[in-house]
């Protein structure tokens, strides 16, 4: 009895983790450059079970097998989609699509000093401070293709399709547009992404300034999966419900015993 309780207890666990990642993807279907994840489910190895039988003289044996059974359920991992988002014209300077090459394999990136560290981005909505330096949409400071902080002369700056900008006339840097080939080697820093393993190569993309890269998030569908998982949590539910009842009734006869 116990074993069954224990499966549907691994199998709530999983799904509200599911949960999680949909309602987390569902949040961000407005922020741009955001990559969706999916959760990966995985299930225990099974057990086989066999009919054993003991005739009276102390040696079971085995009469054949019955089957296996499920063990259970549980989320190995979480894995952003990078799949293309739709893009937009917003007219403002501080926006920034990168727009690959066809054929283009992995996934090109903005890099961003956060805290010290360089992390990469999807997103393209920068914004310029006091102190004139490009910011990420979570205030990290973007970088040039050398690594470098990129600070303005003016607030005003025009971005070529090679990456090169131009403020008051003159040639401030070249934006970095990085090429993350194993994403496997990704982790997920908030919205942004840390890569543990070689240092992504500088990719081959077209800077488009103006324009904006959206969520890859599927909004009809990320509603669907989130209902299906809820309905899923509440079957499990309602069998963990039903084998403390029976528990509860076993104890009961116990007692009377």
């Amino acid at each position: 009895m116990l074993r069954g309780l224990y499966t549907a207890a691994g199998a709530m666990n999983a799904l509200q983790r599911q949960q999680e990642i949909l309602s987390n993807n569902l949040g961000n279907v407005r922020t741009p450059g955001f990559k969706a994840s999916n959760g990966v489910v995985r299930s225990f190895p099974e057990m086989l079970l066999a009919q054993v039988s003991n005739p009276g003289n102390g040696r079971s044996r085995v009469q054949g097998q019955v089957g296996t059974l499920s063990t259970g359920v549980y989320l190995q991992e979480t894995m952003p989609r990078f799949s293309a988002g739709s893009i937009s014209e917003t007219g403002s300077p501080t926006d920034v699509y990168l727009k690959a090459p066809a054929g283009f394999t992995g996934a090109p990136m903005f890099a961003v000093e956060q805290n010290g560290e360089t992390l990469y981005t999807t997103n393209g909505r920068f914004s310029v401070d006091e102190g004139r330096f490009l910011r990420s949409a979570d205030g990290g400071y973007v970088l040039s293709d050398a690594g470098a902080r990129i600070q303005l002369p003016s607030s005003e700056f025009t971005l070529s399709a090679a990456g090169q900008i131009t403020s008051l006339g003159e040639d401030v840097a070249t934006l970095g547009a990085y090429q993350i080939d194993d994403l496997a080697t990704l982790e997920q820093v908030g919205n942004d992404y840390r890569v543990n393993g070689d240092a992504p190569a500088l990719a081959p993309v077209a800077f488009q300034q103006g324009f904006i890269e959206e969520a890859n998030v599927n909004l009809d569908q990320t509603m669907a999966d989130l209902m299906m998982t809820y309905r899923q949590f509440e079957a499990n539910q309602k069998v963990v419900q039903a084998y403390d009842k029976s528990a509860e009734r076993a104890i009961e006869i116990a007692r009377v015993r």
